[in-house]
């Protein structure tokens, strides 16, 4: 392991240059979460009514015979699931075992790798010390870089790859009498392949390399000393992904099941494994439909903060002029920035509430009203029933 420091001074005047083009940056991040969260609410709605729509007009069917009078229709089929033939790497000659959806070569390189880590000291005036440390270590990795963009490329130069990990996904695939896409490959838990001697040999025949293959723990490496690895040993395993049953929503198409398209225009086609009801996978989908929604309400919120953040770039610059009333500033805009980010993200979101669900919104705030007045009636009669305290009237 190797490290270089190095510091760099940056002024006044090139901190206020990148805050006044962070203003601009910071009005496109506002604009684009803006849209996004009001698509975002639009999108989820959508997708629960095409849902619902899918669930109501669902039919189960056995899937081990076709029927055609459900052609053109929304069906649910669960059953084994048949592949076509097995997956093959090719290029080193390894078959997969038998279900394998999914199989995937891993390859990875004993390889320098730069880690750097940047501290930033403020400086009476506004200006800033900046100190980045590279850090150099040899490790496994699959995406090794050449050094060439390294801060210090002399003496920690990466030898090419020979060959690179790659996914190999089963494109024919039945689950009893019906076709399902090749999404299929998508589902389940990968799990490791031990290698075999056999494969070990031919794998090392197909890879041509200079250092010697060894066969460890069910992998393929490729070093003179597995214990003392060297710069430019590979490491060569693999993962299969096997799936012996599944169940499928999709419309009848011949003997393939295909999206179904809503009268809204939104797709509906799910996949999942093993043995599931119809009402099942209906529920999982609208749990899945809740969560990316709020997975995007939560990334487009910190997206709305960095915006109104970026705004208050110039105002933190030269508050730094003094250190201590730079982080006081630093402070105080990042939670104006909070504030900001909530009460245009909601209501953002609130708008888009009322526009795709005018009726649920107006209920909503007829309920709302009904229990303040409610409460407010409440607690006049209370104070009015109230004992008085002596000598008062």
């Amino acid at each position: 392991m190797s490290q270089f420091t190095e510091t760099t001074q940056v002024s006044l005047s090139a901190r206020l240059k990148n805050a006044f083009k962070g203003i601009g940056l910071g009005i496109s991040f506002i604009g684009i979460a803006l849209y996004f969260l009001f698509w975002n609410e639009g999108n989820a709605v959508r997708t629960a009514r095409a849902l619902d729509e899918g669930a109501g007009q669902v039919v189960s069917l056995d899937s081990a015979k076709l029927d055609p009078t459900f052609e053109a229709r929304l069906v649910h089929i669960s059953g084994p699931v048949k592949l076509k033939e097995a997956l093959v790497d090719a290029a080193l000659g390894v078959e997969a075992p038998a279900q394998t959806v999914r199989l995937e070569r891993i390859v990875e390189q004993f390889a320098w790798i730069e880690e750097t880590q940047t501290r930033t000291d403020a400086k009476l005036g506004g200006g800033q010390d900046k100190t980045t440390t590279y850090t150099y270590r040899m490790d496994w990795t699959e995406t090794p870089a050449s050094g060439a963009a390294f801060r210090v490329s002399e003496g920690h130069m990466n030898p090419p790859m020979p060959i690179r990990s790659k996914i190999l996904r089963q494109q024919d695939a039945t689950v009893g009498a019906y076709r399902v896409s090749e999404e299929i490959s998508d589902l389940g838990g990968a799990t490791p392949v031990i290698l075999t001697e056999t494969q070990a040999a031919e794998i090392a025949q197909a890879l041509p390399l200079s250092q010697p293959a060894k066969l460890v723990a069910g992998q393929v490496v490729f070093g003179e000393t597995v214990a003392r690895p060297a710069l430019g040993d590979i490491r060569l395993r693999y993962q299969a992904t096997r799936i012996d049953s599944a169940s499928v929503i999709g419309l009848q198409h011949g003997n393939a099941l295909v999206p179904y398209t809503a009268q809204n225009g939104r797709k509906i086609y799910l996949l999942t494994e093993g043995i599931k009801t119809a009402e099942e996978m209906f529920e999982t989908a609208q749990r899945t439909n809740t969560a990316k929604r709020w997975m995007l309400r939560v990334g487009l919120l910190v997206l709305l903060f960095l915006g109104f953040k970026a705004l208050f770039g110039v105002v933190d610059v030269l508050a730094s002029i003094l250190p201590g009333l730079g982080w006081i500033s630093s402070s105080v805009t990042s939670l104006i920035s909070v504030a900001l980010a909530f009460c245009l993200g909601g209501l953002t979101m609130a708008t888009a509430w009322f526009y795709y669900r005018p009726i649920l919104s107006l209920a909503l705030i007829a309920v709302a009203l009904a229990v303040g007045l409610v409460g407010a009636l409440w607690l006049r009669s209370s104070a009015k029933h109230a004992p008085h305290p002596p000598g008062t009237t």
